[in-house]
């Protein structure tokens, strides 16, 4: 399975690959011939969308289209939405890394802090960056207004990208406000457009939503909190050179985390003040939040709830009426998403 899955991964990933050279590349021409002052906000955004990796968004969208049988004359569409799905997140990641004051993403500037280099002007390149993110929305809903498919599905797929972006957006807000509920937060603002959106639009373009979507939705969920907890676990305990970002950057955004929050409930009375007090601190010594974190047994539990979770990813899938190929590639990338180092 283990070879099937990376070759089905590298066939996605250089589809998706493809298709976002293109769309960027069309853009690029447009903004050269339009605005050519503006190119540089594009370019830091296309730079970004093109150093990522692994491309599990439109991995999910294509295996769910799959498990539904024959993706027949859905094909092209699927690879327009999978870039969709790209796009999606480097305008998420934009916005994000400006809310949060994040220097770096995977690996080099974020897009607000290359573009404030670019114009010499931290205000300037803040603007910008944010109106980035705004640019390839616009590009985004070009692309999933424009996929090829008969009017019944075209429908549903507007339906579930439209839901997906409602559902990211609120869960921002939550996580911008702190809001107690974690798990709620990783379902709306990592689930909706990581897992969850990408199954219901790989469906609805085959016109299989209404047959397979609950049994599916049963499999999305718990993977979607699964891969958001993964994040936690390697923001908190993994390395820079893993996640392409500042280890400990959540700490000192007062991030309400699940680690944190277990640790808080289960840590002593001076030691939860301690790390209450270090939390949202923008000096907060990392190994010494991770010291806490550890003495609490929050690394150890989050384990614990991310094999859980994958369990019930797997066992949703038990049962259900898919096309064993697609049921295949959908346990293997479950898997390879709980069990991820990066």
């Amino acid at each position: 399975m283990s070879a099937d899955l990376d070759a089905f991964l590298g066939a996605v990933r250089a589809r998706t690959e493809a298709r976002l050279r293109r769309v960027l590349g069309a853009s690029r021409e447009h903004l050269a011939a339009s605005a050519p002052a503006a190119l540089p906000m594009l370019q830091s955004a296309e730079d970004l969308t093109l150093r990522g990796g692994k491309r599990l968004r439109p991995a999910l969208l294509h295996a769910a289209a799959r498990a539904a049988g024959p993706v027949g004359d859905a094909d092209r569409a699927l690879e327009d939405l999978g870039a969709a799905l790209e796009l999606f997140q480097t305008y998420l990641l934009i916005h994000d890394d400006w809310m949060d004051g994040d220097a770096l993403r995977r690996g080099a500037p974020s897009v607000h802090a290359a573009l404030a280099d670019t114009w010499k002007d931290p205000h300037v390149g803040a603007c910008t960056a944010i109106l980035a993110g705004n640019l390839l929305s616009g590009i985004v809903h070009d692309l999933v207004a424009t996929v090829e498919l008969p009017g019944e599905r075209h429908r549903a797929v507007l339906q579930a990208f439209a839901t997906l972006e409602r559902d990211v957006i609120v869960g921002q807000c939550l996580d911008v406000l702190h809001h107690p509920d974690v798990e709620k937060i990783h379902d709306l603002k990592t689930g909706s457009y990581t897992v969850q959106g990408p199954i219901a639009l790989g469906l609805a373009a085959v016109g299989a939503a209404e047959r397979l979507g609950e049994h599916l939705a049963r499999f999305a969920r718990p993977l979607g909190l699964a891969f958001q907890l993964r994040d936690d676990l390697l923001g908190a305990f993994g390395s820079e050179a893993e996640t392409g970002k500042p280890v400990g950057g959540d700490f000192r955004e007062g991030k309400q985390t699940w680690l944190t929050r277990h640790a808080l409930q289960h840590l002593p009375p001076e030691d939860k003040l301690q790390l209450s007090r270090m939390l949202g601190h923008p000096d907060a010594d990392t190994d010494t939040v991770r010291a806490l974190l550890l003495r609490a047994g929050a690394r150890d539990s989050a384990e614990a709830r991310v094999a859980l979770l994958g369990r019930e990813c797997l066992d949703a899938l038990q049962g259900a009426p898919l096309d064993p190929e697609g049921a295949s590639l959908l346990a293997g990338l479950a898997r390879r998403i709980t069990e991820r180092a990066r």
